[in-house]
């Protein structure tokens, strides 16, 4: 069973913050293996079992699902040339990442969160979204409703321009005019990570979003999702 994250992790982050070169990193990369990647692939496959029940097309093996290290530093001017932070994305296997819906887990120095997203264009999915919020309205206000009370909040970018039809509640509104979406976990205790239980909560908290997921790849209800 996963342990959970240790304190070597974070200290991990802040020594690469304030040595954030190439000289550090190689004679430091053992230890970042020992204290940072292999920790989070142990954290990646125990969730996979439960990722593949929501959708046996997740991507699930683990140097497929970590953030890597090295940052790109093409189109910044932060030229860093590595992360002190990680990111775990489960999404469809063999996708463009651009634009399309994934679960995400991430450890800050500062913060932990986690939730469903989707960043990027993708109009026609959004597209796809809206036809079945004014189809079925009632499952979606269920279900908004559902994930408020499990902690969740959401927002993203929105449409400015875009109308709202009539008779769509206006609950839903918010939804209806995403540009980009997310659900995130809300009431995160960072002190988390370091229990073995972390697994049990953001698997709990995934099989809850798990309708969204199934709305945003295409299926035709909602219902039955969650727990």
């Amino acid at each position: 069973m996963f342990p959970g994250f240790s304190n070597d992790l974070l200290s991990f982050y802040a020594d690469i913050r304030f040595n954030n070169n190439k000289v550090f990193m190689d004679e430091h990369r053992k230890e970042y293996y020992q204290k940072v990647r292999d920790p989070f692939y142990a954290f990646i496959e125990e969730l996979a079992p439960v990722m593949l029940s929501i959708d046996e097309d997740i991507e699930v093996r683990p140097s497929k699902c970590l953030s890597r290290i090295n940052r790109d530093t093409r189109y910044t001017r932060d030229k860093s040339p590595y992360r002190d932070h990680h990111w775990v994305a489960f999404r469809e296997a063999a996708r463009d990442k651009d634009g399309q819906p994934f679960f995400w887990f991430e450890i800050r120095l500062d913060s932990v969160s986690w939730g469903l997203g989707l960043w990027g264009e993708n109009r026609d999915l959004l597209d796809e979204l809206r036809r079945k919020m004014i189809a079925r309205p009632d499952e979606w206000l269920r279900l908004t409703k559902l994930l408020t009370e499990k902690g969740f909040i959401y927002g993203g970018q929105q449409w400015k321009k875009l109308k709202v039809p009539e008779g769509l509640p206006l609950a839903l509104a918010p939804l209806y005019t995403a540009r980009s979406l997310y659900f995130e976990k809300t009431g995160i205790d960072p002190s988390w990570i370091f229990e073995p239980d972390i697994v049990r909560r953001v698997a709990e908290d995934f099989q809850h979003l798990a309708p969204v997921w199934r709305a945003l790849r295409g299926r035709n209800s909602i219902e039955g999702g969650i727990v």
